[in-house]
C-alpha cells in the first residue's frame, strides 16, 4: 500500500439541519500520536506565517496537462513530464470489447475526429481515432494535431510513457463501473503496475469493486470526502482519519447549495466554498498520515497558501505553469 513511508514519496449538527444529507462510507479510524519531533501549537503556527517546515505540494498534471497538450493522450504525458510534472491524472473508459482507454467526455465529437460514445467502439476503432482533432493551444485558433495525429491511446500503452516510480491517478468514468474497475485492475496486475498508482472515481461502485481487488491504491471516496470536509466546515466537527497512506481529493472552490428546510417551505443559498484550508488538514490529518489533493488549483499565491498549510498535491491544468510556482515556493 502507498503511504508516505514509500520510497518515491520521501513526503509525499451542522449539515442535516442544513439539508445537506450526504451518505457516508464506513471509515477506518488510525491512530493519530504525533510524530516523533513534531511541531506542535504555536511553533507550527510560525512556522505555517513564515512559509516554513512544509514541502512544496506535488504537481499532478490534470488529464495528462488539459491546458498544454491534447488531454489523455501519449502526448500529454510524455509533454507533461518533461515540463516538469510530478505525477498524473489520466481518464479511463471502457471500449465495447472490453479494453480500458484514455477518454474523459461522453461524446467522442468533443475531442475527435469520431462520433459515438467510448463504450460503442471497438479498442480498434477508438485507437485510430485522433484525440488531438479539436486541441488548440492557448491563445491560438490553430488546431496543430490534425496533421499530426494525437492518436487516443489504451491504458495499457499509456503505462508504457510513465515510469513505474511515478505516481499514477486513474479516474474511472463509466456508466457501468464495475467492468471498467475490472478491466483496469486486470491491467494493472499484468503490467505490474499496482504500485504508485491510485484509482479514483466519482462513482463509488467503482471505487468498492476496485478496493474488492484488495491489491490496488484506491483513493477514499468522493462522497465521504465531501461530507468530511462539509462537516468542518460548517459544524466543526472532525471525523476519524481514514487508514495510513490513503488519498483524498476534491476541489479547491466548489459552489455548493445550503437548503434549509421550514415548516412553511425551503429556502436555498449558492455558496463557494474553500475547503481546504488550515481547520480541515489540522482535523483530517495532523501528524501527516494521509495524503490531501486540491483539485483545480489554478494560480500561484493559492499554490503556496496550499503549501503553507499542508496540502500534499494539487491538480492542474497546466504543469508548464505550475512548476514555477513550485520553484518559487521551494526556492
Amino acid at each position: 500500500m502507498f503511504s508516505k513511508q514509500h520510497p518515491f514519496w520521501a513526503r509525499a449538527a451542522g449539515i442535516t439541519a442544513l439539508g445537506l444529507m450526504l451518505g457516508v462510507a464506513p471509515m477506518i479510524a488510525a491512530d493519530r500520536a504525533p510524530k516523533a519531533g513534531a511541531q506542535t501549537g504555536t511553533e507550527a503556527d510560525a512556522a505555517a506565517a513564515a512559509g516554513q517546515g512544509q514541502e512544496a505540494p506535488l504537481i499532478v498534471a490534470h488529464r495528462a496537462g488539459t491546458a498544454d497538450y491534447p488531454e489523455n493522450t501519449r502526448e500529454g504525458i510524455r509533454g507533461s513530464l518533461e515540463d516538469g510534472a510530478d505525477a498524473l491524472w489520466i481518464t479511463v473508459q471502457l471500449s465495447r470489447d472490453g479494453v480500458p482507454v484514455l477518454y474523459r467526455p461522453i461524446s467522442l465529437e468533443e475531442k475527435t475526429n469520431g462520433t459515438g460514445t467510448v463504450a460503442e467502439k471497438t479498442v480498434a476503432e477508438l485507437t485510430a481515432l485522433n484525440a488531438g482533432w479539436n486541441f488548440r493551444p492557448r491563445g491560438s485558433e490553430e488546431t496543430p494535431y490534425r496533421d499530426a495525429p494525437a492518436l487516443l491511446p489504451t491504458l495499457r500503452q499509456a503505462l508504457m510513457d510513465i515510469p513505474a516510480d511515478r505516481l499514477l491517478f486513474l479516474d474511472l468514468k463509466q456508466a457501468d463501473p464495475v467492468p471498467l474497475a475490472d478491466a483496469v485492475v486486470a491491467v494493472l496486475r499484468d503490467a505490474e503496475r499496482t504500485e504508485n498508482t491510485v484509482i479514483y472515481s466519482t462513482d463509488a461502485a467503482a471505487t468498492g469493486r476496485a478496493r474488492d481487488a484488495a491489491d490496488v491504491q484506491v483513493a477514499e471516496d468522493r462522497d465521504v470526502t465531501r461530507k468530511r470536509l462539509l462537516d468542518i466546515a460548517l459544524a466543526h466537527e472532525c471525523e476519524p482519519s481514514p487508514a495510513a497512506g490513503t488519498w483524498m481529493a476534491f476541489e479547491d472552490r466548489r459552489k455548493i447549495t445550503v437548503s434549509e428546510t421550514f415548516t412553511s417551505g425551503t429556502a436555498k443559498s449558492e455558496v463557494e466554498i474553500t475547503p481546504w484550508d488550515r481547520e480541515a488538514v489540522r482535523c483530517i490529518d495532523p501528524t501527516d498520515r494521509v495524503n490531501l489533493m486540491a483539485i483545480g488549483v489554478a494560480d500561484a499565491e493559492r499554490y503556496q497558501d496550499l503549501a503553507r498549510v499542508g496540502v500534499d498535491a494539487v491538480l492542474v491544468d497546466s504543469p508548464r505553469d505550475a512548476v514555477t510556482w513550485k520553484y518559487d515556493y521551494s526556492s
